[in-house]
């Protein structure tokens, strides 16, 4: 597995090789190209200016003997081409039709000039006039044009130019030289910038790497982390992994208080049939059936608080899918309603229904809804003086349950925390219907808000 410092450097480092050294071999390809142009164009302008020198010479020949003239032809060609841009290295050749040179003199060849005539005398007789051929000799290359003399008495005599091509390779090397310098500064450089911008990356994703482990352990104390404020995306990182300890902070404070309150809760219950099942053993209680009554009814109390704590563990965990149905929602309030009598007629509380004279239809959750309401009505019963009211009015395209009681309403500092599990406030403990309210709410995209009205609390649904 590579680390993210390597996954950065090796595509850049490969980039950074490929490109300039592509770039090299285009630019000698280009290059050769272009100077191999430049020479036989050079040759063929040289051509040019002889032919001009040749035809001076020969309107001012003043009636010289051939050999004479040639000799005095070739001097002066030569001093043209020395004082012109077009000699650069050009070797000029004046040879006879045995291909053996005239001028210079035989003595005064070099020894590279006496190979290069060697190799010229087997091609001499194939090449053509104006026609640029490139001779290799002993490893160099010529760049040769031929000029066959025009006058009677030259008629055998052609005049040989070579442009030799080994300074252009050394400029070619020279250019390659200082590219290959330039390439490799620039990975060197490449290298080191590529090292700081892995470093500014990796580090601090190591860091929250470190502060991830710790947050794991249960360690949510993230002010010791520092993490660089002058990059965008790793603050915003940083910021929404804040937000994500204060809340698994706050979630796992929640969980320690509501084992501790399910403990406490479950605990009662068990104790008092735990007692009443021993004093019935010892015979403490001459009647039994009362004790047996009371036995009951604490294990049906028991057995409502798991039934609870199953389903708002269902509906948190999300091992709920709501079975999705389009309803009329009047026709269900109506409905919870009457399951709701008994519980009104037991409280000896008033329950009213205030319902539009339209229908109300949404795409709902039937148990889910039920949940949200029944336990919503029994909270306002449990604290109502004498009436529960709930009203259902729909303003564009949301659907507003309001659920309200007559009591002294809810006190200001307890209104923030009512839906969370076991609260207990100052008129003691809100048990767990609000909550699972609330988890039934959200699973059906509502909103649930509590708040006081002049005479008593108020309970808004909105949809």
């Amino acid at each position: 597995m590579k680390s993210i410092k390597n996954k950065i450097q090796k595509p850049f480092l490969i980039l950074l090789i490929l490109i300039p050294l592509a770039t090299l071999i285009l630019f000698n390809f280009s290059f050769q190209i272009y100077i191999n142009a430049t020479a036989k164009n050079e040759l063929k302008a040289t051509i040019r200016a002889v032919e001009k020198e040749i035809k001076s010479e020969l309107e001012t020949d003043g009636g010289q003997q051939s050999e004479k003239k040639a000799l005095n032809m070739a001097r002066n060609i030569l001093m043209a081409l020395k004082s012109s841009h077009f000699s650069q290295g050009m070797d000029f050749y004046l040879l006879d039709q045995d291909a053996l040179p005239v001028f210079p003199a035989q003595i005064k060849l070099a020894p590279s000039q006496i190979a290069y005539l060697d190799v010229i005398k087997v091609k001499f007789h194939q090449m053509e006039q104006g026609t640029v051929y490139t001779i290799p000799v002993n490893g160099k290359k010529y760049f040769t044009i031929a000029y066959s003399m025009s006058n009677d008495d030259l008629s055998n005599l052609t005049a040989v130019f070579a442009l030799p091509t080994d300074h252009m390779n050394k400029y070619l090397g020279a250019v390659n030289l200082i590219l290959f310098a330039i390439m490799l500064l620039g990975i060197l450089i490449a290298i080191y910038f590529s090292e700081k911008i892995a470093a500014h990356i990796t580090v601090p994703i190591t860091r929250l790497g470190v502060l991830s482990l710790q947050i794991g352990q249960g360690n949510f104390d993230v002010s010791h982390f520092l993490t660089p404020q002058d990059t965008l995306e790793f603050k915003q990182l940083y910021d929404n992994i804040c937000i994500m300890v204060g809340r698994l902070e706050a979630y796992d404070k929640n969980q320690k208080t509501f084992l501790q309150n399910a403990s406490h809760e479950l605990r009662t219950p068990l104790m008092s049939i735990q007692g009443y099942a021993e004093g019935i053993e010892s015979g403490i209680f001459p009647d039994t059936k009362e004790a047996a009554r009371i036995i009951k009814r604490e294990s049906i109390r028991l057995n409502e608080l798991v039934s609870e704590l199953l389903t708002l563990s269902r509906y948190e965990s999300g091992m709920y899918t709501p079975q999705w149905e389009e309803v009329n929602l009047c026709h269900l309030l109506k409905d919870y309603t009457q399951r709701l009598m008994g519980l009104a007629a037991k409280s000896d509380k008033d329950l009213e229904l205030l319902l539009p004279e339209y229908d109300v239809m949404i795409q709902t959750d039937d148990i889910l809804l039920s949940q949200t309401v029944i336990n919503i009505v029994s909270n306002c019963m449990r604290y109502a003086r004498q009436k529960v009211t709930i009203v259902l009015e729909k303003k564009g395209n949301t659907v507003s349950l309001r659920i309200s009681d007559d009591g002294d309403g809810i006190p200001q500092n307890d209104i923030p925390f009512i839906f969370d599990r076991f609260y207990k406030g100052k008129k003691g403990n809100f048990g767990l219907g609000l909550a699972i309210a609330k988890s039934a709410a959200e699973l059906l995209n509502g909103r649930i808000t509590a708040y006081n009205q002049e005479q008593g609390a108020v309970f808004e649904i909105s949809f």
